[in-house]
């Protein structure tokens, strides 16, 4: 049987090393594997399998119970499902009331300690927080040299997981289960991940670029662009904006995928850096985390195919060739639209869609949000008359937030991090929250069914 020699280029340290691996060709398997793997749809709808945990009318299975969040996008009423305003409760406050709170800096670190601690701050507490995360926003050289230098990789999610991975062994208690223990290692992640993906970025993308501290009084948000901007000061509105967007981003219930998968994880009795690891890698998947860099791709084909952005008519016309699958990428789907929970509206999104107005007028790129906000109107019309379903969809969070990074200059290839960056404390808090109430590894079950070919 033929063998073919693979070789793999290996960067340790800042030296390459080539390794052979030699493997014995089974490409006549392919057909096998595919067969053998996969399960008849029949089969799901026999034994009444609800794919992805999701009942018949799209709401998730219950699976757990949470103090710390609620996401709420329709309502039974009379045992039908019925579309409603979104709604999204940080323990217990709405969202809409959190955006109250945003008063200069610090905003999202005030969110941060509500979601972990379970109260918003007093004043003495809030200055201590503020000055632990100030503490540990640092990274460690060895990490620095031997991870962010010495593996190259383009895929800012990927050298996350590296980064964390490797700050487990620089822990000399790293598998405490204990919350406190727990709380002051989220608190501590939290502050590096600026920095992790500020490096990370430069070191892929610019590698003479200049890695540099931020000051201790900066607010994550201010941290963040000071150290990509290689120590450039950012725009007082810049920072306002970003601190708003990692706010809005910091939680979302316990059933998205991401958090589902540390509370998975956490249930096994693993260490933090490894169940923040394993969010990580669900947020890096492209259903989950990377949608506003999918609406990005999609509105520069827009702009490309629609001659008049001011065109409603045209604007249709080109949605409905997105539809088909005769435009863009093919997938038949408008990006940004729809969410798995909300209906009518998303919060996070409503929120958002008022800071880009603002930001628009002040970057100067009115025109270019025109035509988002023209397929916010005519994009749920279209879908309703080419598919025929009545489904109710509306702009989610990724409509806008990627049109918002652009405004701000941030390149796409970090968007998902950005996401990680805020994540971080959701996931942090249901962490903490399976470690004293799950008790119980988390193990559902799943039936054999033989199938004859």
């Amino acid at each position: 049987m033929a063998k073919k020699n693979y070789y793999k280029t290996v960067a340790i340290g800042g030296e390459k090393i080539m390794r052979g691996v030699s493997m014995t060709n089974l490409d006549h398997l392919k057909k096998d594997i595919i067969e053998n793997n996969t399960v008849p749809s029949r089969f799901y709808s026999e034994y009444e399998v609800k794919r992805g945990l999701r009942n018949q009318d799209g709401s998730g299975v219950l699976a757990g119970l949470t103090r710390i969040s609620s996401v709420v996008g329709a309502k039974s009423i009379d045992y039908v499902r019925q579309p409603v305003d979104g709604q999204l409760l940080y323990r217990g406050v709405d969202l809409f009331d959190i955006a109250k709170l945003n008063e200069g800096n610090f905003f999202f670190e005030k969110v941060a300690f509500l979601l972990l601690v379970g109260q918003l701050p007093k004043d003495d507490e809030f200055s201590k927080f503020k000055t632990m995360i100030a503490n540990e926003r640092h990274m460690p050289d060895s990490i620095i040299e031997h991870v962010i230098k010495g593996i190259n990789s383009k895929n800012i999610m990927n050298k996350l997981q590296s980064n964390l991975s490797a700050l487990y062994s620089l822990d000399e208690d790293a598998d405490s289960l204990d919350p406190y223990e727990n709380f002051k290692k989220a608190i501590a992640i939290l502050a590096k991940l600026p920095l992790m993906i500020a490096y990370s970025y430069l070191s892929a993308f610019k590698p003479d670029a200049k890695f540099v501290e931020p000051p201790k009084e900066y607010s994550q948000a201010e941290a963040f662009l000071y150290v990509l901007n290689e120590g450039k000061e950012s725009d007082k509105f810049d920072i306002e904006i970003m601190d708003l967007c990692l706010a809005l981003h910091a939680e979302h219930g316990g059933g998205n995928n991401s958090t589902f998968t540390t509370y998975v994880v956490t249930s096994s009795g693993t260490d933090i850096y490894s169940a923040i690891t394993a969010a990580i890698a669900s947020l890096k998947g492209p259903l989950h985390g990377s949608a506003n860099k999918k609406v990005m791709d999609m509105m520069d084909d827009i702009k490309k195919g629609v001659k008049d952005w001011e065109d409603k008519e045209e604007v249709r016309a080109y949605l409905k060739k997105i539809l088909k699958g005769d435009a863009h990428d093919g997938s038949k789907k408008i990006y940004g639209l729809g969410h798995a929970v909300y209906t009518k509206s998303d919060p996070r999104a409503t929120i958002l869609r008022d800071e880009a107005k603002k930001l628009a007028k002040l970057k100067g790129r009115e025109k270019e949000l025109a035509l988002y906000l023209s397929i916010e109107s005519e994009g749920p019309s279209v879908f309703s008359e080419l598919k025929g379903a009545k489904k109710v969809i509306s702009p989610n969070v990724d409509f806008f937030s990627g049109f918002v990074y652009d405004c701000l200059g941030i390149p796409s290839e970090i968007y998902t991090p950005m996401f990680a960056m805020a994540r971080i404390v959701g996931w942090s808090a249901h962490r903490m929250e399976e470690i004293m109430s799950g008790h119980r590894i988390i193990r559902p079950g799943y039936k054999y069914v033989k199938t004859v070919k």
